[in-house]
């Protein structure tokens, strides 16, 4: 016996909705596209009405009255670090809140596919792009200025770029500083600018500039800038930096992932951390405190970054504001990773 045939079932409609909550269909239609209109208690009765009947609004027809898609790109440079994902999803949670959906591409740090990414958003007629990380192709933002599509360079920028940014080369200056202040005039650093696709290497100057002004010199076989982000990366990174002969003292890391390999390798080799070689990480994540020894890591507040990345498109979406030249505050995160050099230790490891 053959199953009887689904019925068509026909959507609550607006009249629907109007007759559960007792107010008019006009009611229901500013209760979706201008709620600030209506009383409080009106809007509640509107809202549980329906969710009651499973009521949605139709989104293309409440887009073409705006004159809007509702629809913001965002391109990021990967998806694999969880800082990353992490910023995407508050985000998207805030601008959610105000009826945008995103729309995601991943360049995989390759400057062909960000500007196929931005292409790609444009086709799509987007509100505006959210563009993570710094420049990897030079057309991109020009592309975006001239088809008139509203921009905003997150996480790092140019000094000259509307962004809501951290000051990156700052952080990394601060933790030479802290490396200096313990006594560390032997430093190598495991940055993977290659992967990354970080044609300025703003990092790096900063923590040269920084190293300069103690009479102290960053050498190019202390540098590591061609592994990848993972704690694997660091393992290798380290085994390098000892294979170059390079006796450091103290590995400043680009994330703390590549810190907590750059540790394990230490370790595995007979190192003490911080007693014969001091660590540090970036980004403060959980891993960073949980890790034994805890890493000393930069923090940048994830929250806030993503608050003020929405808040900014937002408000230029919204009210036409201008974007903000906006840099955040970073905190470096002192723990058991780093420590004074203990100059007999050293010796017995390096000598």
């Amino acid at each position: 016996m053959n199953p009887p045939l689904a019925r068509n079932v026909t959507p609550p409609s607006v009249a629907d909705v109007a007759k559960l909550a007792g107010v008019s269909p006009a009611t229901v239609s500013r209760a979706f596209n201008a709620p600030q209109l209506l009383g409080a208690s009106t809007l509640e009765r509107v809202q549980v009405a329906a969710g009651q009947l499973g009521y949605q609004p139709y989104g293309l027809a409440r887009s073409l009255r705006r004159r809007r898609s509702m629809v913001i790109g965002v391109v990021m440079p990967s998806l694999h670090y969880a800082y990353f994902a992490g910023t995407l999803e508050l985000v998207q949670k805030h601008l959610a809140q105000e009826g945008y959906t995103l729309l995601l591409s991943s360049s995989n740090y390759n400057p062909e596919q960000e500007l196929d990414g931005v292409k790609a958003m444009m086709g799509q007629g987007v509100d505006g792009v959210i563009l993570f990380g710094r420049p990897l192709n030079d057309e991109s933002t020009p592309l975006l200025a001239r088809r008139g599509v509203p921009h905003l360079r997150c996480w790092a920028a140019l000094p000259s770029e509307r962004s809501v940014a951290f000051d990156h080369g700052a952080a990394m200056g601060d933790v030479v500083e802290h490396l200096v202040s313990l006594g560390h005039e032997r430093i190598a650093v495991v940055i993977p600018f290659v992967a990354l696709g970080d044609r300025l290497r703003g990092r790096l100057t900063a923590i040269r500039e920084t190293l300069a002004r103690h009479g102290l010199a960053l050498p190019k076989h202390a540098i590591v800038d061609d592994g990848g982000l993972d704690a694997t990366a660091g393992r290798m990174a380290f085994r390098t930096l000892q294979t170059r002969g390079y006796k450091a003292t103290a590995i400043i890391c680009s994330n703390d992932l590549l810190a907590a390999g750059v540790i394990l390798e230490c370790q595995s080799r007979g190192f003490r951390v911080p007693q014969d070689m001091s660590v540090t990480g970036y980004n403060d994540t959980d891993l960073a405190k949980a890790f034994e020894p805890s890493i000393t890591s930069v923090e940048t507040p994830l929250d806030l970054h993503a608050q003020e990345v929405a808040r900014a498109m937002l408000a230029a979406l919204q009210n036409g504001d201008s974007f903000p030249k906006l840099r955040l505050p970073t905190h470096l995160k002192v723990r058991s990773s780093t420590g004074p050099l203990e100059c007999p230790q050293i010796a017995k490891k390096i000598g």
